[in-house]
């Protein structure tokens, strides 16, 4: 093909330089169509401007959304009342009790029980999904009845599960005699 146009380049070479464009005639053709392309796109300035309320917005949507995670409270029944806050501590520190004597009484070949301690852990996400609930609505009755409830069945779990683990140490003793 290349060489189909060279041969068509020499042959016709005489014809092809003779001709002479008329140079007014093809400037003038370019300036109407630079004018036209003027008129029909948007000015220069306008393109700064969209770039720079893009930046300010996003600018502005990212620092708000980080510093209001970062500003979020955890209200605490402490914060809504005093005596709230007494019980809440009061449970929290027979569960660490009862959790603490579990995991020294509990040997490491009962998986039964390990089960339930992870279910137990499984309530604690769900716990601390009511103190979200909590934030959003101080002084929510049912949620804070709900906080407290978890608490005492959380007691009477590792109650249970001591209970259990006593049980088996029982029945231990009494195939071993």
């Amino acid at each position: 093909m290349k060489q189909n146009l060279e041969r068509y380049l020499k042959e016709q070479r005489l014809k092809l330089d003779v001709e002479d464009p008329e140079h007014d005639i093809v400037w003038e053709g370019i300036s109407n169509q630079l004018h036209q392309n003027r008129k029909q796109s948007l000015p220069h300035w306008f393109w700064k401007v969209a770039a720079i309320f893009l930046f300010v917005v996003s600018a502005t949507y990212f620092v708000l959304n980080e510093t209001s995670e970062k500003q979020m409270v955890v209200v605490q029944l402490s914060d809504i009342s005093e005596e709230l806050g007494n019980k809440e501590a009061s449970l929290q520190q027979v569960v660490n009790a009862k959790r603490e004597i579990v995991e020294q009484e509990l040997s490491a070949e009962n998986s039964e029980i390990r089960f339930l301690l992870n279910e137990l852990n499984n309530l604690d996400e769900i716990y601390a999904t009511y103190q979200k609930d909590l934030n959003n609505t101080i002084d929510n009755e049912p949620v804070i009845h709900v906080m407290l409830d978890y608490y005492e069945k959380k007691i009477k779990v590792l109650n249970r599960i001591l209970l259990e683990i006593e049980k088996q140490e029982n029945h231990e003793e009494t195939i071993t005699l």
